[in-house]
């Protein structure tokens, strides 16, 4: 199912994910450091004893989202919320969406380990279309806009051993850039919920063990 060739394409595709391509980069350079100075400032600190120097807090660099001019830079990663780190029913909503967002990243930045850290390896759509050729494909330059996910859950079902999360998703409209900064293509958006649902479980934590998507077709 997965091409690897040097473009990204992230979408659902008849309800399933499908991650087809390649490669997402681009660190912000340092912020330069700004001062300002004055004559009079000068001359007070020649009159009076230096000041003791302290230590500088450093800034986090400004996020920057991705556009036609490039990708994302130092985009933060999803913070889990503390209600996804219940086992609970609230926590199986709250992680739902997480994951959601984990997966929005991943596809933005090709930095999967936040994804990893909550995915087993017996999820196949998690781990074959979009851990393994997002490791696999990073570095090589091209990016995507848009494409952000709209997750709504619509049951969850806390068991013991195994539990499952069931939700709706839409996906906004996806532009793909080469790393030449030309667009490739355009991916429409998903106007019409599709519908799946996660099978969890709890150690410590949730986790995603697999997901199933309803054929919008019926098939």
């Amino acid at each position: 199912m997965f091409t690897k060739i040097k473009k990204i394409i992230v979408v659902f595709c008849s309800g399933a994910l499908l991650l087809t391509a390649a490669g997402c980069s681009g660190n912000a350079d340092p912020a330069e450091p700004t001062s300002s100075s004055s004559a009079s400032t000068a001359a007070a600190s020649s009159s009076s004893p230096a000041p003791s120097l302290s230590p500088t807090a450093k800034t986090a660099p400004t996020p920057v989202p991705a556009s036609s001019k490039g990708p994302a830079r130092n985009w933060p990663v999803p913070k889990m919320p503390a209600a996804a780190k219940k086992n609970s029913k609230d926590g199986i909503v709250a992680f739902t969406k997480h994951y959601f967002a984990l997966v929005d990243y991943s596809v933005l930045t090709y930095e999967t380990k936040p994804l990893k850290a909550v995915t087993e390896r017996t999820c196949y759509l998690c781990a074959k279309q979009i851990i393994d050729p997002a490791d696999g494909n990073r570095g090589h330059g091209g990016w995507h806009v848009g494409g952000k996910t709209d997750v709504t859950v619509t049951f969850a079902r806390n068991t013991k051993g195994s539990s499952i999360s069931g939700f709706t998703f839409l996906r906004e409209k996806t532009w793909v850039y080469l790393a030449n900064g030309k667009l490739q293509s355009t991916i429409p958006a998903i106007t019409a919920p599709r519908a799946g649902t996660f099978n969890l479980i709890f150690d410590n934590g949730w986790s995603v063990v697999d997901v199933e998507f309803v054929d919008p077709e019926g098939k």
